[in-house]
């Protein structure tokens, strides 16, 4: 999750305030508390890959919402 959050400040700190969001806060979508879009959605993704690497691939869009939700997802095997 540390990870996470790292990668999702680095990208969005200043549409958070540098604030780092709950683990199960919605961050993408359309009910995304910071105003994020499926572009945004995207640029996280490609930010994971050097992390989680394939891991990404497998992650299902309509289950991304959180970090805890793309959490789940990359550590689900």
């Amino acid at each position: 999750m540390d990870e996470l959050r790292k990668i999702f400040l680095s990208l969005f700190g200043e549409r958070s305030g540098g604030e780092v969001p709950g683990d199960d806060t919605v961050v993408f979508g359309r009910d995304s508390a910071y105003g994020l879009e499926s572009m945004d959605t995207l640029r996280f993704a490609s930010a994971l890959l050097p992390v989680f690497g394939d891991r990404v691939y497998d992650l299902k869009v309509e289950d991304v919402s959180s970090l805890r939700s793309v959490h789940d997802q990359l550590n689900a095997a």
